[in-house]
């Protein structure tokens, strides 16, 4: 993800390689570790396999794959003082699969935030709706546009434009210092998606609070499943949060680089660079937090547990006369 070019020539010293190794490893390891774990619990346990699920699983494999391509290959890059050594063709390949794999995790937000809302919204009728073969479509579907913002021109750019604005031994995107197009892309990318997830999730939040007063005032049985739905709307609440904590000064900086590169410390870019990446590390312990299910799955593979009978955790309850039907996070 870096756009920017490295004004020194001199080797970090050990003292701040061997500390920002440990910290980029740490990152990585629980980015893979976590991902694997959230994606192992879903293939070995049914009563995970909800439409919903299949939402998180795919947040769970972009993350995982960011662990295991964007961030290894920007940590030897980091390390080594900003010093790409894979060449100028894999420099184009690593950065098509980046920037495709960070705004399918934000494609991926969106996906799940609107989804927890069809299903406040439909009620009964949610599970007829929305289908695994509807949650396929709409995955694929986000993979297509998330491929589409940035590849072609990542690949095309200096093509275009016949400049080649990356020095010999350096990788990033060649259309880091166009204003008009940075700007775009970081409105689409960031603005939008954002703006709409925090829509979304008022647009929740709200709902929740209806259905909460309305059962305390009749005096329905259901009001503690219903405070299920408002745990459910705080994660989704904290996805949102965690979203605009780390790719924010991410954003905000690339488009200050776009017409002021010497305007952005670039250690302070490359800070922001691995704070957007840490999301990736962040998600799984959001779902163990909020998915009791999630949590006894990945308490059973790190501690070889036996598997023993659970009840699934509600997300959102669907009340119908006098019976709540749960529906599995």
């Amino acid at each position: 993800m870096s756009n920017l070019t490295s004004d020194e020539d001199e080797e970090f010293p050990l003292s701040v390689t061997i500390p920002s190794g440990v910290v980029i490893l740490a990152l990585i390891f629980f980015a893979i570790f976590g991902n694997v774990m959230t994606i192992a619990a879903f293939v070995k346990d049914k009563g995970l396999r909800s439409v919903y699920n299949m939402y998180l699983v795919n947040l769970a494999v972009t993350d995982l794959m960011l662990g295991l391509i964007s961030m290894p290959f920007y940590a030897v890059y980091t390390l080594r003082s900003y010093s790409w050594p894979f060449g100028y063709h894999f420099c184009k390949i690593y950065l098509v699969i980046d920037f495709t794999l960070c705004l399918e995790s934000i494609l991926t937000i969106i996906i799940i935030s609107l989804d927890r809302l069809l299903l406040l919204k439909y009620g009964p009728l949610y599970h007829q709706r929305e289908t695994s073969k509807v949650a396929i479509v709409k995955i694929s579907l986000s993979w297509i546009v998330a491929g589409s913002l940035y590849t072609p021109a990542i690949i095309g750019w200096d093509l275009w434009t016949g400049e080649d604005a990356v020095e010999p031994g350096d990788c990033h995107i060649q259309f880091a210092y166009d204003l008009a197009f940075t700007t775009t892309t970081a409105v689409i990318e960031f603005v939008i998606p954002f703006f709409a997830i925090d829509v979304i999730n008022l647009l929740i939040y709200i709902e929740v609070r209806s259905r909460t007063k309305y059962r305390t005032s009749m005096n329905r049985t259901d009001v503690v499943r219903t405070r299920k739905d408002m745990k459910a709307a705080r994660f989704l609440a904290m996805l949102v949060i965690v979203f605009g904590v780390t790719w924010g000064p991410y954003t905000i900086t690339t488009i200050i680089i776009s017409f002021c590169e010497s305007c952005v410390n670039e250690h302070l870019y490359t800070v922001f660079i691995w704070l957007l990446w840490s999301k990736a590390s962040l998600n799984p312990l959001l779902y163990a937090y909020n998915s009791v299910r999630f949590l006894k799955n990945f308490e059973e593979m790190l501690f070889c547990q036996t598997k023993t009978h659970r009840n699934g955790d509600s997300v959102f309850s669907i009340s119908s006369k006098d019976k709540t039907k749960e529906r599995t996070f």
